[in-house]
């Protein structure tokens, strides 16, 4: 099936929508298993999520705009949910005491891609910056939250080890954010892709 027949199928009943389902499970499981395997330094087993990301997309047909590739479009739902799910399993057992230390602790921030020549200038400023900032214009749980989302922590992890709502936690990286945001454009750095490009973000 092509892209259009898959979604039109999936959007209907009967034994072709279920045939449909399964195609769409396996363009899955090979995109998963390869944009996620080894992330974190471990082998991904796409089997143990494949199964909710299907779910998540299926549920999530309305949201499906037809601005890209439908398949394009359910894999990029997919591997939030893999990443996800890889957050939770890698920090389980990780604290995140360090992130509140006052010694000058710096965080690695989970950079995506390695730094080209041609951007690793502007990495440099953005991450000396985000530092600082991080540093002087935060809260204490702002501080904590921040640090620990730069980091790849997964918002669920955060808010159990903060003892704190899962909402409450978007909301203390939400008002840390725009302080962050807010100092940037006092640096001279507009750019709204900024988070986006040195993390990955829970969002």
């Amino acid at each position: 099936m092509d892209d259009d027949e898959l979604y039109t199928l999936i959007k209907g009943e009967g034994a072709t929508r279920e045939q449909a389902i399964s195609q769409l499970r396996s363009i899955l499981l090979r995109g998963l298993s390869k944009s996620l395997n080894n992330r974190y330094g471990k082998p991904f087993n796409a089997e143990d999520i494949v199964q909710e990301a299907l779910m998540k997309v299926l549920n999530s047909l309305d949201q499906y705009e037809g601005r890209s590739k439908f398949t394009t479009w359910a894999m990029t739902v997919a591997t939030r949910i893999g990443i996800s799910a890889l957050r939770r399993k890698y920090h389980q057992d990780v604290s995140m005491e360090p992130f509140s230390s006052a010694d000058g602790y710096s965080m690695d921030v989970a950079i995506t891609d390695e730094p080209t020549l041609s951007n690793s200038e502007s990495r440099t400023k953005i991450f000396s910056v985000l530092q600082n900032l991080i540093d002087t214009e935060l809260t204490d749980k702002q501080r904590l939250a921040t640090r620990a989302f730069l980091s790849d922590f997964a918002t669920d992890e955060i808010a159990e080890q903060m003892q704190m709502n899962r909402n409450a936690v978007y909301k203390l990286i939400h008002d840390a954010r725009q302080k962050l945001k807010d100092g940037f454009e006092r640096a001279g750095l507009t750019s709204e892709e900024i988070f986006e490009e040195l993390s990955e973000g829970s969002k």
